[in-house]
């Protein structure tokens, strides 16, 4: 899998050819590193967005697919990793007939002081789903489990010796014909 820089994107006058240069005949793996800021949403987004059309994601998995990939990469930033830190957005495409499944992964450094490991984050989110987040209905509060659990075939955790947490998750998307 080839890693990219965040600069690369912003660099590129066409992001797409970023994506048609690492698709093979099954999908597209690439991995980009970026600054643990917010401005890197922004840039990430759009990359996302430009992934969406290169597969042709019907308009309503194009916003959500965004979503997701804002959620993981905001929480990386609030939450788990220090402004000068470097974290990690891993995008996996597999093209299976009239779908793709996508797989986004968002490493982080695991800087913060309250940092959390993969089995403490899958008992916060086993815990919240008995509690109250199958019946929350507002827009605050929603966090990463609820945005995401939703939307996703899966979402999974795991730790990085010495690293950091991955936070994942894996969508069969159905393509516009």
């Amino acid at each position: 899998m080839k890693c990219i820089t965040i600069s690369d994107i912003i660099e590129s006058s066409d992001r797409k050819d970023i994506i048609r240069k690492n698709f093979n005949k099954s999908g597209l793996d690439i991995c980009v590193e970026y600054p643990a800021i917010f401005r890197s949403s922004k840039v990430l987004r759009d990359f996302i967005v430009d992934m969406s059309d290169f597969f042709h994601f019907k308009s309503t998995w194009k916003s959500r697919l965004t979503l997701i990939a804002d959620e993981l990469n905001n929480n990386s930033i609030e939450y788990w990793s220090k402004e000068d830190d470097i974290n990690k957005m891993v995008i996996r495409t597999l093209i299976k007939w009239d779908k793709v499944e996508v797989c986004l992964e968002v490493e982080d450094t695991w800087n913060w002081k309250d940092a959390k490991t993969a089995l403490e984050m899958e008992w916060l989110r086993d815990k919240n789903k008995t509690k109250w987040f199958d019946n929350h209905k507002s827009i605050r509060w929603r966090w990463l489990f609820m945005i995401i659990s939703r939307l996703v075939d899966e979402l999974y955790f795991t730790d990085v010796k010495n690293w950091g947490l991955i936070v994942w998750i894996r969508k069969e998307i159905e393509t516009e014909k």
